[in-house]
């Protein structure tokens, strides 16, 4: 073994030492083991206030927490990494519209709060989508605080994000523009086009057919009819309103007549554009009442146009005795028809509501006054051919001419087929056998006149006998049958 000299065993410990130490020290630029510091807008008393609109922020979730109590989002519960923001408004109500553009793989919620003293009301709330974007709009009160939350999801990557928060064109007010004849194309979308407005002028005691029709996959437009006057949408009582398009026929009452004003809004809960059709027409007498007249074995064809005012016609049938009543509806299998039978009060009594294609409705009538309704789904378009059967329904009886006989005497059979039928009818005879019971034996056949048939019957030898009928129907009667009836044969 070598030994070094004293100075060089001090140089080397010495040496060893400082490596030793230098090994311990973190390098120079090391990333620190620190957490982030919050942002600044960190909890709701800290927000950051927006003084002018647009605005376009740049913010964060690194570094942001959620204090305990704090409000929670209204759309997706469980959201962390909160940070603020406040808009105060001015002396007027204005629509207010906000987007996320999230960075990274930020997901998250915006919400906006209208502030009222300490607490915190929920006004709105939206996620980001697959792309990171959220986007909300919302009616803001006059002189009116607002806070506005950016937060992300618990399992979300924190990082940056752009908030721009501005006021979208101005909703239209009515009456708005004229409905062409031909209807109107229009698109509307939560934010930047919130609505769309046309005005058609209406007569007292005329019925238009009203038609809005929705456009696009997915979408939701909704429409409402106002009365003459309105000037503003703004908690107006609307005529009527339809959700997710739709049609309905309006008449206005005495005095009533003007210029109407027809608003059409989006889904707020889709993103993007919603193309709608609107179209206005005076309703002709095979869409509302009296109706087209379909006799007993009439046939009427026609064509349905669910894109624009053609979407129903209305049939009128008088039922002139009980009857079996059979609705035939013949139609290409990508028409989405509706077929309804209606009483003369408009009660349904029935429908085939879901179909498509050819259909068929059959239904027991009292005698009386009926509609017959085909209308079109979900904007389905096509021609169709609509016949109608009604059969007076009936009822058989069936009797020997005595309740005794003799072998080898004719007994005669009586058959009557009420109310006054007319056609063919079957009697079929059996006798008894006391071992095996009752045996067929044979089939008579008649015609009813008047709701009368008398057959002759000789019955071979003694015993019991026993007949019963069947009418077979006509054009005009249901058929029916009949039990039993018994004669003793000496």
């Amino acid at each position: 073994m070598t030994i070094l000299p004293r100075t060089a065993a001090l140089t080397l410990a010495l040496t060893f030492a400082l490596t030793l130490g230098l090994a311990l020290t973190p390098a120079a630029g090391a990333a620190s083991s620190e957490a982030p510091k919050p942002p600044a807008n960190d909890e709701v008393a800290n927000a950051q206030a927006i003084h002018a609109l647009p605005a376009s922020i740049e913010g964060t979730t690194v570094g942001a927490t959620t204090v305990p109590g704090e409000v929670q989002s209204s759309c997706i519960p469980g959201t962390v990494s909160s940070v603020w923001y406040s808009l105060h408004t001015g002396a007027a109500a204005q629509r207010v519209a906000v987007e996320l553009a999230a960075g990274g793989k930020l997901d998250g919620t915006i919400d906006v709060y209208k502030a009222v003293r300490s607490q915190l009301l929920p006004v709105a709330c939206q996620g980001t989508e697959e792309e990171g974007k959220a986007s909300l709009t919302f009616k803001a009160k006059k002189n009116t605080e607002y806070e506005i939350r950016v937060a992300a999801l618990p399992t979300s990557q924190l990082a940056a994000f752009t908030l721009n928060v501005f006021q979208p064109t101005p909703a239209i007010a009515p009456p708005g523009p004229r409905l062409p004849g031909a209807g109107a194309n229009g698109q509307v979308d939560r934010i930047q086009n919130s609505n769309a407005a046309y005005s058609i002028v209406m007569h007292a005691g005329v019925s238009y057919l009203v038609n809005l029709v929705n456009e696009t996959k997915g979408g939701c437009v909704r429409g409402a009819l106002f009365g003459p006057g309105t000037h503003s949408f703004e908690g107006a009582s609307a005529r009527f309103r339809v959700n997710c398009g739709g049609y309905r026929l309006f008449t206005p009452g005495q005095g009533e007549g003007g210029i109407y004003s027809y608003e059409v809004t989006p889904d707020t809960e889709r993103k993007g554009e919603q193309r709608f059709h609107l179209q206005v027409s005076v309703a002709n007498g095979a869409q509302t009442t009296p109706g087209e007249e379909l006799g007993n074995y009439g046939r009427s064809s026609g064509r349905l146009e669910g894109s624009g005012v053609q979407v129903l016609r209305l049939y009128r049938m008088d039922v002139t005795s009980h009857s079996n009543l059979t609705l035939r509806l013949s139609a290409p299998t990508s028409a989405e028809f509706s077929l309804q039978l209606r009483d003369q009060n408009g009660g349904l009594i029935a429908c085939s509501c879901n179909g498509s294609g050819s259909q068929k409705l059959q239904q027991q009538l009292r005698k009386g006054h009926y509609y017959a309704v085909v209308s079109e789904r979900n904007h389905t378009s096509g021609n169709f051919t609509l016949t109608r059967e009604s059969r007076t329904i009936t009822r058989a009886k069936v009797s020997f001419g005595a309740e005794h006989g003799t072998a080898g005497q004719a007994v005669e059979i009586k058959v009557r087929v009420t109310p006054g039928a007319v056609g063919p009818v079957k009697v079929e005879v059996q006798r008894f056998d006391p071992v095996f019971g009752w045996q067929f034996y044979r089939t008579l056949e008649a015609t009813v006149s008047a709701g009368t048939a008398s057959i002759p019957f000789t019955p071979p030898s003694p015993g019991n006998w026993r007949a019963n009928a069947t009418y077979a129907g006509s054009r005009v009667f249901s058929p029916s049958a009949v039990g039993f009836t018994y004669l003793f044969v000496d």
